[in-house]
């Protein structure tokens, strides 16, 4: 079983018994030695999007004189989620945390979330009017609005700027159907048939073809899970043109072990890969026998429809009540378009609001920084998928079966929409 299963599983068994402890033993007020109230912080990710976060706490303290925030890095996303249960079983953690999109629906569930819609819409609240798609109704759980985005990231295209001038391709693929005759035209074998360059290394998660299927026309899941889909009629034809892809060696999914899609890429064993901006300075750095570019994803027949990425800021319902006010000036402050814009700057994520990318006008500017924010209207705010264990391990199994292991196409959907439509309801029990 893996991390993500057992997290979850430790979620349901937990979550009655979370509930009792978050309403019952909150912890006190901590002040600091100036008398500030101190509020702690746990986050994820290393590197810029690391270090920026420390940096917008540091800022956060020096701009007012209540509040002293208290940064905790705590691992990745599984990691962090994972101690935050651990840590609300117990009655300690912290008052405000990053926040994955898989774990928004069961931890709100569970109790362990406040809900933020009587601050972002109080007096001291935000105003969302610029911020794109729907992002906002990702962290809507059943009434409640329990997160509210952050790090946004965005999907990117990367390709062998050499490998397209070689085979005499001009710009980068406009729908998803010329991307896979690219992945063909791009393949490159000896003299004796055997592949030295893929056309397309795919990524071993199923976040990608979330977009395709989208701008396509197809669905996954409805928001509220009364219609599941696995096996509809335009994922049954992407699985089996990139099954074809694969089978012909045009594509390939890499084994982790070996570095994955980016490690194909870089090493010029693939000539695209479709992924997030998060690599890009090291995809660049990496790739040092040819230039690498970015694009948008492609287009299908609805348009362009993109997946979100990322994650977000929750506050956590151990926080007490007298000290969520402060609490939230933090998250506030993290959500305002100076923040933002130092934040996508630092990081490599999306400055996601009109007003943030305003503020960041003169390097939003550089070429594949607007490439990147040029894919921030297209996106669909929708993290149903990602939210509910039951829909994404069977969608994600399936991607095994069909891609790896080469099975049937329609036989494998059709059983992953069984098993999702059964295990949903277990789910969706009332707790």
């Amino acid at each position: 079983m893996n991390k993500n299963r057992r997290l979850h599983r430790s979620i349901r068994t937990f979550a009655l018994s979370l509930c009792f402890v978050l309403f019952g033993c909150s912890s006190p007020q901590q002040d600091t030695a100036d008398g500030r109230t101190e509020i702690t912080y746990w986050r994820t990710l290393t590197g810029g999007a690391g270090d920026a976060q420390d940096e917008l706490a540091e800022q956060f303290n020096d701009t007012q004189d209540v509040a002293t925030v208290s940064v905790e890095f705590q691992g990745g996303y599984g990691d962090l989620a994972a101690k935050l249960m651990t840590a609300a079983a117990g009655g300690t953690g912290p008052d405000v945390t990053q926040l994955g999109t898989f774990e928004i629906r069961e931890f709100a569930r569970a109790g362990l979330l406040v809900d933020l819609t009587d601050y972002i819409n109080g007096v001291s609240g935000i105003d969302t009017s610029d911020w794109p798609g729907t992002m906002l109704d990702a962290g809507r759980v059943e009434g409640g609005l329990y997160w509210l985005p952050f790090n946004v990231t965005v999907p990117v295209l990367y390709f062998n700027a050499d490998a397209f001038a070689e085979a005499q391709i001009e710009d980068p693929p406009e729908t998803w159907d010329t991307l896979f005759d690219l992945a063909e035209s791009l393949t490159t074998r000896d003299s004796n048939g055997n592949v030295i360059r893929h056309g397309l290394a795919l990524w071993e998660s199923t976040w990608p073809l979330l977009s395709a299927i989208w701008s396509e026309g197809g669905e996954i899941t409805s928001p509220d899970y009364a219609n599941i889909t696995l096996d509809h009629p335009v994922t049954v034809a992407l699985y089996s043109r990139l099954q074809e892809l694969v089978n012909s060696g045009a594509a390939i999914v890499p084994a982790k072990a070996s570095g994955g899609h980016r490690a194909a890429f870089t090493s010029g064993r693939a000539a695209m890969i479709l992924d997030s901006p998060a690599p890009y300075a090291e995809i660049l750095r990496q790739s040092s026998s040819f230039k690498p570019k970015v694009a948008n994803y492609p287009a299908g027949s609805q348009g362009k429809i993109y997946a979100p990425g990322g994650g977000g800021i929750a506050m956590l319902a151990r926080t007490p009540t007298d000290q969520r006010e402060t609490a939230w000036s933090f998250i506030r402050y993290l959500l305002q378009p100076e923040q933002i814009a130092y934040y996508a700057k630092r990081s490599g994520y999306c400055a996601f609001t009109t007003s943030a990318q305003v503020v960041g006008e003169a390097w939003l500017a550089e070429p594949n920084r607007k490439v990147i924010h040029d894919a921030l209207p297209h996106l669909r705010g929708d993290f149903s998928v990602n939210m509910s264990p039951a829909i994404r391990n069977a969608f994600d199994d399936a991607f095994r079966r069909i891609l790896i292991r080469g099975e049937d196409v329609v036989t494998v959907l059709r059983e992953a929409d069984e098993i999702a439509e059964r295990y949903i309801q277990r789910e969706l029990a009332p707790r």
